[in-house]
């Protein structure tokens, strides 16, 4: 017995510290993305974006410089890695303009339905069979997206088509990194995120430029390296936790996105909005407890 419990508290503290991390990560994101909804009023999403992946660049450079150096970078499947790339810079485009266009909670339940879409496209993509169990969860998560939006009782919004497009091209995102992710260097996925995000905004960014302000000018700063931090922060919760636990975390920033709009941006909690997205968000949760019982039956 004695043998046994310091491994038992070793994992136990290893599980407690990635949670830990995980939500510190997601805190950084909801910060960023509430910043980014400060800077639409003034500026298009795609100079927002570019500007944001240059300056989260500098915490990842400083990264892979301490792990070897970008000559240590290996891709393995640079197709598939150019394509997650492009689909999340396309994805962010669409995420970026629904928080110009809805409040921030609203915009992150809908895109909490990626999930949803996930189970959906793994049965033509990855050829998976979905049983009845994980049905019901996706009928019941869009029960919830319809709850939010209440078609015919409240105006549909242009914000609404944008969150449910950026949250189906973020499924398209994760069917590619779960085909990669054993085998491509976590840096090299993060790098090919941020160069997706430039490539794909820079032309826009041409077009719609307006020189920022001094203090709209550290605000970029702020939302790129809290968005870039971020990425290492998830990045290594998940070496210290499991999968199926640190990916629930990312429902805590629901959370940030309500008191981030309750204090910048004045947005009143909708009790109609707060029950969709409790029945969105209890849905994806049900799909990981699914897929984690199935990763357990095949091993």
């Amino acid at each position: 017995m004695t043998a046994v419990l310091p491994v038992s508290n070793d994992q136990t503290e290893r599980v407690v510290a990635g949670i830990l991390i995980a939500l510190s990560g997601n805190i950084m994101f909801a910060t960023s993305d509430a910043i980014v909804k400060l800077l639409t009023a003034r500026y298009s999403v795609f100079q927002i974006i570019v500007s944001q992946a240059l300056f989260a660049l500098i915490p990842l450079t400083v990264i892979i410089l301490r792990k070897g150096g970008f000559r240590s970078l290996r891709v393995r499947h640079p197709r598939l890695v150019v394509l997650r790339g492009v689909l999340a810079g396309t994805a962010t485009v669409f995420g970026f303009y629904s928080f110009s266009q809805l409040p921030l909670a609203e915009s992150y339940s809908i895109a909490f339905c990626t999930p949803l879409f996930v189970t959906l496209l793994s049965i033509p993509i990855l050829g998976e069979k979905v049983g009845l169990h994980r049905w019901g969860a996706v009928l019941a998560g869009f029960v919830g997206i319809l709850v939010m939006v209440r078609p015919g009782f409240a105006t549909l919004h242009v914000g609404h088509a944008a969150a449910l497009i950026g949250a189906g091209l973020g499924a398209f995102t994760v069917l590619v990194l779960r085909r990669i992710a054993r085998e491509e260097m976590r840096a090299v996925m993060v790098l090919a995120v941020v160069t997706g995000l430039i490539v794909v905004s820079l032309p826009g960014m041409f077009l719609t430029f307006r020189m920022p302000t001094l203090p709209d000018m550290a605000l970029f700063a702020c939302t790129g390296l809290l968005m870039g931090s971020a990425q290492f922060f998830i990045a290594k919760s998940l070496s210290l936790a499991p999968a199926s636990v640190i990916a629930p975390m990312q429902y805590s920033m629901i959370l940030w996105a309500i008191i981030y709009g309750a204090l910048l941006f004045g947005t009143r909690v909708d009790p109609i909005m707060v029950v969709g997205a409790t029945i969105v968000i209890a849905s994806g949760l049900y799909i990981m407890h699914r897929e984690r019982r199935r990763g357990h039956r095949r091993r």
